[in-house]
């Protein structure tokens, strides 16, 4: 394999080269191929580049196979092996904390990076284009107009995604797709450890529950909290309540900008049938946590040209969800109050 491909791809990931040995590593022995008499095997070492070549860019199986000369058929037959071979081996970088403690933890990042008690997640969900499947009708024709998947992401205060869901078609109406995801019962039925309400200080004796950070895409409830509709007055409660969850908030939305200034192939449409565009996609997740973790990342966030700032949250090329019209319970609605009141109280 020619040595500039490689440093090329690489460069497309903001990979370094023993993070990409590394990785080679743990998937050789899933994609590794034996010779025949009659020809060759394509090596494991091409066969990782190849697919992260067309994860980084989003170019055509046609175009690989110059690049490359591999045959498009070959890459149409091991780029989704490679994929399942990735996310099993880096299956340990993308999960949900087991455990109280671990919960306890991604929330005092929140306080201390971004200024926002008892956060244990930003959640938010984007449509990623797709091309027309095959006999789907409508199935995967979305509210803008065209055929997509939805990936549903949650990420803690660094950037990384601690669950991430690319079951829905793009017709499902956005306010359903978190409640068809396998995160949502959990969250309903008290299942994943999430510590219960605590005081904020010695000073605030009001116990507050730990709580996902969403928008109006999702419905308040006592374990999400969106912020204040409408405009509101510099200085008033629930314009800095909006503030402080905002900029808690951007970490999410940073995630799917670093994503698809990384994977090009997010932006679209892919190539590819709805089953094998799910496990693409999930791959670029897997992969965005393994490079962030490994710091293969020479520039971090908020600086060089993978930063997206907060507030620029259609820097991603992805769609939104749409907002849901679900009025809240007023006991949700009393528990932001709360919140917004300690915010303008410290």
């Amino acid at each position: 394999m020619e040595e500039e491909y490689v440093g090329a791809t690489l460069n497309f990931l903001r990979m370094n080269k023993t993070d990409f040995d590394l990785l080679l590593c743990r998937v050789e022995s899933s994609i590794t191929k034996r010779d025949t008499n009659m020809r060759q095997a394509i090596t494991a070492q091409e066969r990782l580049l190849i697919t992260l070549r067309y994860l980084a860019t989003g170019e055509s199986y046609t175009s690989l196979q110059y690049l490359f000369r591999v045959s498009k058929r070959s890459i149409g037959r091991f780029v989704p092996e490679v994929c399942r071979a990735i996310i099993h081996s880096l299956r340990e970088y993308v999960r949900l904390p087991s455990t109280s403690a671990e919960w306890l933890h991604i929330a005092q990042e929140f306080e201390t990076r971004w200024n926002f008690p008892h956060a244990i997640g930003a959640v938010d969900g984007k449509h990623v284009p797709i091309q027309s499947p095959k006999h789907s009708g409508s199935e995967f024709f979305n509210y803008k107009g065209f055929y997509s998947i939805v990936l549903l992401a949650v990420c803690n205060a660094n950037y990384e995604v601690i669950y991430a869901d690319v079951g829905c078609q793009g017709r499902v109406s956005d306010g359903g797709v978190f409640k068809n995801c396998s995160l949502y019962p959990l969250l309903e039925n008290k299942s994943l450890n999430i510590p219960g309400p605590q005081t904020l200080s010695t000073s605030h004796r009001i116990a507050l529950p730990f709580v996902l950070l969403g928008d109006k895409a999702f419905a308040m409830t006592d374990y999400l909290i969106r912020p204040f509709a409408g405009n509101h007055a510099p200085g008033s409660i629930e314009r800095v309540f909006n503030q402080r969850h905002s900029a808690a908030r951007s970490t999410i939305e940073n995630v799917f900008g670093i994503m698809t200034k990384r994977f090009r192939v997010l932006v679209g449409p892919i190539q590819l049938e709805p089953e094998l565009a799910r496990l693409v996609v999930m791959t670029t997740v897997y992969l965005h946590n393994y490079i962030r973790t490994r710091n293969s990342d020479s520039e971090q966030v908020g600086e060089g040209d993978m930063a997206i700032e907060p507030g620029q949250e259609g820097s991603s090329s992805l769609i939104d969800l749409a907002g849901v019209r679900i009025r809240s319970s007023n006991q949700v609605m009393a528990m932001r109050m709360r919140f917004a009141n300690y915010f303008s109280s410290v």
